[in-house]
């Protein structure tokens, strides 16, 4: 079954000089050409319409998507490229104009497989009024058990015509083992064929080289995907791993950067990028840095290019570039994993993937190890419609169709996510869409029309309602990482901007519409964070109240060795807790699970770009390696505590070099996050969930505890002095001790000043180890005040004065509230607005005499102001009296005063 799965969609391309055969027509003048109903389709040759002829097929009776005419192309179609065509005209049956739309697809069943439903053209628009070409490029690389093509319509009941089909093509050459071919370049007779990608520029230049005298120096780069590229087309072969190498050097007088290699894979018009696994490092101007990794390529391809890029603006040298074939070790005779967690209570022990591990030895990890899938980046936003109104499903299908013949669930991940979603979703043409009434509306239409097409597609593919996907993140990262001022700290996400908190209860209401029997989920990252925690289960407890459909809570546990296994158990028991006081059942997932060894732990938000560059938590690799395996035991020691309410653990990743952490936001390429190393074989971490047995004694301990990031504290003022305030410390931990308690200043039960004051908090372990500083704010604020501070000029708002002679104004002030108003806080300053220049101040000792006596209700006191004018003209001042109520309240009070000067 495997081999077969490995060969799906391998199409070698006929010779350039044979003639397409044509291997089926059908024009219906005599019978249906071998054409039969699908469900309760009926079929029928008729004379009331015809495209050529006299006669077309007509469809009537179907009471199904999914019925319709079908031909049993099984024997008629081996493995190659076929193009096949139909002409479809509507019934007409109503006297106004009608259009629907209709698609061409094939239920194709590998030998010994399970059934896939593929696209040959989607949804294309038809009338009761014209013929319409219904066509596309049907290509497979499979032996087949069973093959057949047919017309579909999501109207159920829709009835149509369908005229001249054709079927032309080739079958596919035999895909024979080692056509690829190695490659490699030096540099030493020109460029080898690489160019500049977007605005790079590329020449050779014998200033350094790795070896030889000449190397590749790109420059102009002015995003981080530009480099140096070339086509690598023919050293791939489809399902064969191959190592790359190319060693890279800044350009003189450059700070360090990360850089790394990729391959843009084209076919048709489609392109996808894929990372080189384990090819990324950060390079100095220093010294030369081997970029060196894996890659498989997971499907067909016309061309692909392979690339070197990283942070941008950043001139940097290649050379010695190669690509040759891989000796993969085979793989472990061990225990696999679903297996042994399965015993364990885990109904679902998953794996995020993408194409390259749908083939060769990746695949055979994926079926030995897991029995659940998560599209990695294919069932987002931006992949399924980057446009508007066009959906693109070929790469989840792909996977789709790898779980299908596999017998393995998928967990589809995700509807709706502020991240990875077209900038056409919230736009109404450049215009950005507001939480207007009628943008709200569009915005609404648009959620229903992304997740109502693929639940559309996939019950075109799934007629039978079989689809492999048993569940579905529905929501994703809508849970701020600090203190805001949305309800339950929600994202300020423009989907939040535009719909606000009823966005989520939204998503689950039209989830629920379209995928009934899907269990749906909420997703986020750092839920084992207590501050988060809190506001997580805030926002999923407001939806049960309000009895929003939503089935389960996802913790993606993208966590760090240093972090404590605690965390993440408060927060799975909060939602069993959750689900108790409810009444309502949450199901639990861990949906992307992986272990950060590097020493900052900046979290899993992708949105947030790059941050300061990382290093590793301990020096020694092995002991880094065998300290994940202790991490990972006591990890899972905790998660078989919580197999009753867990549904299903997700690793992120199928390998450490497929880790997303060994190149966002900068090249690690010593993390080692997962189960299985960059060659596929068990790490300790594999072991630590196996049999910790078989771990190395464990390393010293090294690793500070965690301190939790924590909430501003607010509190309101008892006197001018502040408030004494009594702040809860902030959680800390360490991966060996449990519990410790931080050391903050200011301490608990200090008074703080009316303000903001930063409080600082470190923890240290039993080793000696101490904690990064983690601060927090203490906000604290006046009460509302009952004073209420006026003030007069008595002469009035305009004072006459004479050129070189002092004026002098009497101001009077008081308290007409509550409360009393201190003396000594008085505050006085006037601001010039217009005029000749002039001083306006207080007179000597005014300022004294006011601050010998407080001010309660009903007190009055009088200042004096002086000004000298040296010019004619009337000068306009603001003069604002200030001062603090017994509380701390700050009030003032501002009055206009002119100063008419004259001769």
């Amino acid at each position: 079954m495997l081999g077969m799965v490995a060969t799906a969609g391998v199409v070698a391309a006929p010779a350039a000089t044979a003639a397409p055969a044509t291997v089926h027509t059908a024009d219906f003048e005599q019978d249906t050409a071998g054409w039969a109903g699908r469900g309760t389709a009926q079929l029928a040759p008729s004379t009331a319409q015809a495209r050529s002829g006299a006669q077309s097929l007509a469809v009537t009776g179907r009471t199904d998507t999914w019925h319709g005419p079908g031909l049993d192309a099984a024997a008629l179609l081996p493995a190659g490229s076929w193009e096949v065509e139909a002409w479809v005209r509507l019934a007409d049956t109503t006297p106004e104009p009608e259009t629907d739309v209709v698609t061409l697809s094939a239920a194709r069943t590998p030998t010994g497989g399970a059934t896939a439903y593929d696209t040959v053209a989607w949804q294309v628009a038809v009338s009761d009024s014209a013929w319409t070409r219904v066509a596309g490029t049907y290509e497979f690389g499979t032996s087949n058990s069973g093959l057949e093509l047919y017309l579909e319509s999501p109207d159920a009941t829709q009835a149509f015509f369908v005229d001249d089909v054709t079927i032309t093509g080739e079958p596919a050459a035999p895909v024979e083992p080692g056509t690829r071919a190695d490659l490699a370049t030096d540099f030493e007779s020109g460029t080898g064929g690489w160019t500049g990608r977007g605005e790079a520029q590329v020449a050779t230049t014998t200033s350094d080289a790795h070896g030889g005298t000449t190397s590749l120096l790109t420059t102009g780069r002015t995003q981080g995907w530009h480099g140096p590229a070339v086509d690598v087309t023919d050293g791939l072969a489809l399902g064969e791993t191959v190592q790359v190498s190319v060693w890279a050097k800044l350009a003189s007088g450059q700070a360090p950067a990360s850089l790394r290699v990729s391959v843009q894979r084209e076919r048709g018009t489609a392109m996808n990028y894929d990372n080189v696994a384990g090819a990324s490092a950060v390079v100095t101007a220093d010294a030369w840095t081997e970029l060196r990794g894996t890659y498989t390529l997971g499907a067909a391809i016309d061309r692909a290019q392979l690339y070197v890029e990283g942070d941008a603006g950043v001139d940097f040298l290649i050379d010695d570039f190669a690509l040759a074939g891989f000796a993969e070790t085979p793989l472990q005779d061990v225990p696999g994993l679903a297996d042994v967690l399965g015993a364990d209570g885990f109904e679902h022990v998953g794996v995020a993937i993408d194409q390259r591990e749908t083939v060769g030895r990746p695949a055979q990890l994926v079926q030995r190890h897991f029995d659940a899938l998560t599209p990695e980046n294919d069932g987002k936003p931006a992949e399924v419609q980057p446009t508007e109104g066009t959906f693109t499903f070929g790469d989840l299908d792909a996977l789709l169709d790898f779980a299908d013949a596999t017998g393995t669930d998928v967990y589809g991940h995700v509807l709706v996510w502020h991240s990875q979603t077209p900038d056409w979703f919230f736009l109404d043409g450049d215009r950005p869409l507001t939480n207007a009434p009628a943008d709200q509306a569009l915005l609404r239409a648009r959620m229903e029309a992304h997740i109502k097409g693929i639940a559309d597609h996939l019950a075109a593919r799934y007629p039978d309602g079989d689809s492999p996907i048993w569940a579905m993140d529905v929501v994703n990262e809508v849970i701020a990482d600090g203190d805001n001022a949305n309800p339950h700290d929600m994202r300020d996400s423009r989907w939040f901007q535009v719909l606000g908190e009823g966005f989520v209860d939204e998503a689950f209401r039209l989830a629920d519409r379209y995928f009934p029997d899907t269990a749906l989920f909420i997703n986020d990252y750092n839920t084992e964070m207590p501050a988060k925690r809190a506001d997580y289960l805030e926002l999923v407890s407001a939806l049960v109240e309000r009895g929003v459909p939503i089935d389960g809570v996802g913790h993606q546990a993208h966590v760090d060795f240093a972090r404590p296994v605690q965390w993440l158990d408060d927060s799975l028991t909060a939602v069993e807790q959750l689900s108790a006081r409810t009444g309502t059942p949450l199901l639990q997932a861990i949906t992307e699970l992986d272990v950060s060894d590097s020493k900052e732990n900046n979290g899993a938000d992708v949105s947030n770009g790059t941050v300061p560059q990382h290093s590793p938590a301990m020096a020694d690799q092995d002991a880094a390696e065998t300290e994940l395996g202790y991490y990972y035991r006591d990890l899972f020691d905790m998660l078989r505590g919580h197999s009753d309410s867990i549904e299903a653990v997700t690793f992120w990743g199928i390998s450490n070099g497929r880790s997303w952490l060994r190149t966002w936001p900068a090249a690690r390429p010593w993390e080692s996050p997962l189960p299985f190393d960059d060659d596929l074989q068990v790490m300790p971490a594999y072991w630590g969930i196996v049999d910790p047995t078989q771990l190395a004694p464990r390393p010293a301990d090294v690793l500070p505890p965690r301190i939790a990031a924590q909430d501003p504290v607010r509190a309101t003022a008892t006197s001018t002095a502040g408030a004494l305030v009594r702040y809860p410390l902030p959680q800390a931990g360490d991966t060996r001790d449990g519990r410790v308690t931080p050391t903050c200043s200011p301490r608990p039960w200090t008074v703080f000043p009316i303000g903001t004051t930063q409080v600082s908090c470190t923890a240290t372990d039993s080793a000696g180890n101490r904690s990064n500083p983690v601060t927090f704010d203490v906000v604290v604020t006046a009460p509302p005040t009952g004073t209420r501070l006026y003030q007069q000029i008595n002469n009035g708002p305009v004072v006459r004065a004479n050129v070189k002679q002092t004026v002098q104004l009497v101001v009077q002030f008081g308290n007409r509230g509550t409360g009393v108003l201190l003396g000594d806080s008085f505050g006085y300053a006037c601001t010039q607005t217009s005029g000749p220049a002039m001083t306006l101040e207080l007179a000597p000792g005014s300022a004294r005499q006011v601050a010998n006596r407080d001010y309660p209700a009903g007190q009055n006191g009088n200042v004096s102001l002086r000004a000298r004018p040296t010019e004619t003209g009337a000068a306009a001042f603001d003069c604002t009296l200030s001062m603090t109520d017994s509380r701390g309240a700050a009030v003032s009070a501002t009055t206009s005063v002119t100063i008419d000067v004259r001769r």
